[in-house]
């Protein structure tokens, strides 16, 4: 599969260097990275996300990265979200049990119930084929250097 991630030059440093590239736990979304790293059973302590090549993305954040890596990866290393749906999760984190995800703090809130939840955290499980996703957000556990197929450093 081709993915396209922006990153910082040091991981282009590191793959050219002929190392695998993981990501460390991110401070600001932490709780929600590991959430959706025990989700998907992933093996990593950070998710990596990036777009499919053909499929809509995302264009409402902003990004600091400044290398656009485009990898080639093999289909088994990568899992997939709608953006949406992992958006909505996000959202609904904050009025979860910090210890259980998949618990409501206070019953319903804010038009959230637990069964809203518990439909997200299912249907961001389920893989689908990429052209089932509306905007698709492909997920790594790291970003290997024979992945590496082109970079564009922005300027």
């Amino acid at each position: 599969m081709i993915i396209y991630t922006y990153q910082s030059v040091r991981v282009l440093r590191i793959l050219k260097s002929g190392e695998v590239h993981r990501a460390h736990r991110s401070q600001k979304y932490g709780h929600a990275y590991d959430c959706l790293v025990d989700m998907l059973n992933l093996n990593c302590e950070c998710p990596i996300f990036g777009n499919l090549r053909f499929h809509r993305k995302n264009t409402g954040g902003s990004t600091s990265n400044s290398v656009k890596l485009i990898l080639k990866v093999p289909k088994e290393n990568v899992w997939l979200t709608e953006y949406s749906e992992w958006a909505d999760f996000m959202y609904m984190l904050q009025f979860t049990s910090p210890k259980d995800y998949h618990d409501l703090i206070a019953g319903e809130v804010d038009n959230i119930t637990k069964e809203k939840l518990h439909r997200t955290i299912e249907s961001l499980k389920l893989q689908r084929n990429p052209w089932a996703y509306r905007v698709p957000q492909a997920i790594l556990e790291e970003i290997r250097p024979e992945w590496l197929a082109e970079y564009k450093v922005k300027l």
